[in-house]
């Protein structure tokens, strides 16, 4: 996947119900999924490089959550919502480049996202998101892990 820089990309996303009409896909294995957790991992990280509020919270199923390194966002996608705002408004410049995305088998509504999160010109982190969703393809729970 492409970087997408926050400058390049500002067009609002495909509505949520475009983005989830073809909700039902087959792994690797055989096994259908009840969501395309990849497509719609790919487009969480797009709208996220937008620094679009409302966006990321659409994507949010109203009950949801973040936890990362430094707590715990939620029970809402406005809690969540608002603690990325506060990511963005303190770092403007951050955006993310998908590394990969894996699903689970034994989990078929979870990604497993490896990304580098891009802070400035200098500072990339290495993150390990695990983004489950819910039937309609809305998170439900984003759990950050860096890895370097």
């Amino acid at each position: 996947v492409a970087l997408l820089q926050t400058s390049a990309i500002r067009r609002r996303p495909p509505s949520l119900r475009q983005q989830q009409s073809s909700a039902t896909t087959t792994n690797v294995s055989g096994s259908t999924m009840a969501v395309d957790c990849i497509k719609l991992t790919e487009k969480y990280f797009e709208v996220w490089n937008t620094h679009d509020v409302s966006w990321i919270q659409a994507l949010h199923a109203a009950t949801s959550t973040l936890t990362d390194w430094d707590g715990s966002h939620g029970p809402t996608n406005i809690e969540v919502a608002s603690s990325i705002e506060g990511v963005w408004k303190a770092v403007p410049e951050v955006h993310i480049e998908i590394v990969n995305i894996s699903t689970m088998e034994d989990k078929p509504n979870t990604c497993v996202a490896n990304i580098k999160m891009i802070v400035d010109a200098t500072t990339t982190m290495k993150v390990c998101d695990v983004i489950d969703y819910d039937e309609s393809g809305r998170v439900v729970a984003l759990n950050a892990h860096k890895t370097d």
